[in-house]
Parts: C-alpha cells; structure tokens; sequence
C-alpha cells in the first residue's frame, strides 16, 4: 500500500511542474503579445503625429498660395532634401513677433523653419522633401520615390523616418534612412 501512495504522490508532483511549464509558455507568449502590442501603438502614434505634421503644412501653404504655387527659389516652401541634421535653415526674425510687417516670402521662410523643428522632434531619423510631383509612386519598384519631377501643379511632402523599434539599430546597420522609401506621400496643394 505505501508503494501505490508514493507513486501517487509523484505522478501529481510531475503533473504540477507540467503545468507550471505550460503556465510559463503562456505568460511568456502574453508577455511577447504585449511587447509588440505597445510597439505597434508608439508607431502609430509617430505615424498620426506626421499626418499632422503635414495637414499643419498643408494649411500653411493653402494661406500662401502667392508663394505656394512658384516653380522656382522664391518658393521657400519647397525642400530639395532634408534631414534632422541639416539644421532648420534661415528663419525671418520679422515674422514672430505680433504687429510686426511680415511680407509672404518672409512668412514661408519663417512657416518652414518652425515646421522643421516641430517635424525634427517628432520624428526620429527624419528625412523630408517638398517637391512639385506628377507621379510619386513608382510602379516598378512599388514603392514610393523620392526623386521628384519638378514639374506639373501638385507639390507634395514625402517624409521618411526610422521607426522607434529601429531607431538604435538603424544607426548600427549599413543600410541608412537615406536609402528607405518615403513612409508618407501626401499631396500639399495643386498650383
């Protein structure tokens, strides 16, 4: 009779690491779903937060259409290529203070600065271009491109940015955000 107990008394013992085991498996797969849960959120919050970024810039340029609409330098709203390192470039010192006289050049120039700084925080690893575009996808590669026409009637931003997972890994592996397709192609205004 002792015998049967002790097996007994094993058997359960087996039966409760297994079950601490499978326990575990879960746990760790909750856990996993979680993790990639909060990133997935913290992507689409960076990506809202660029929509935005560019609807902001859209209301800019939609208020200056006298600048907007230029295909050449005046036109201080267009971007030829942009990183987070490159700086935010001149700012119209005219513009920023109430009650002072603001010409629409200056009002671009000082639009511009302001949004790149706000784009440069938001978004990490950024790369930007605002261009006049006919055809910004390109179906061989389907992807969108960064290389612009620079002709017809429809300016768009294209922006890039490293996503928040990749952030500290982009930095480490040979291929540069320089070389990743735009992640946001949205036309500004048709001039």
């Amino acid at each position: 009779m002792a015998t049967s107990r002790q097996a007994a008394a094993g058997f359960s013992l087996v039966e409760v690491l297994v079950s601490i085991v499978v326990l575990s498996i879960g746990l760790l797969g909750s856990i996993g779903m979680l993790l990639a849960a909060v990133r997935t959120g913290k992507e689409a919050a960076t990506f809202a937060a660029a929509v935005n970024l560019v609807r902001d810039l859209s209301e800019k340029v939609r208020m200056n259409p006298g600048v907007a609409v230029r295909h050449d330098a005046g036109n201080t709203y267009l971007v030829a290529d942009w990183t987070e390192d490159s700086g935010t470039g001149a700012v119209h010192s005219g513009c920023a203070a109430a009650g002072t006289a603001c010409n629409a050049e200056g009002l671009a120039t000082w639009d511009m600065g302001e949004w790149k700084r706000r784009v440069a925080k938001a978004l990490p690893g950024v790369r930007l271009r605002v261009c006049f575009d006919e055809k910004p996808w390109n179906a061989a590669a389907g992807e969108y491109d960064w290389a612009c026409s620079q002709s017809g009637r429809h300016m768009v931003v294209k922006l890039g940015w490293v996503p928040h997972a990749d952030t500290a890994a982009a930095k480490q592996e040979a291929k540069p955000q320089r070389e990743l397709p735009p992640r946001l192609v949205m036309q500004l205004v048709s001039g």
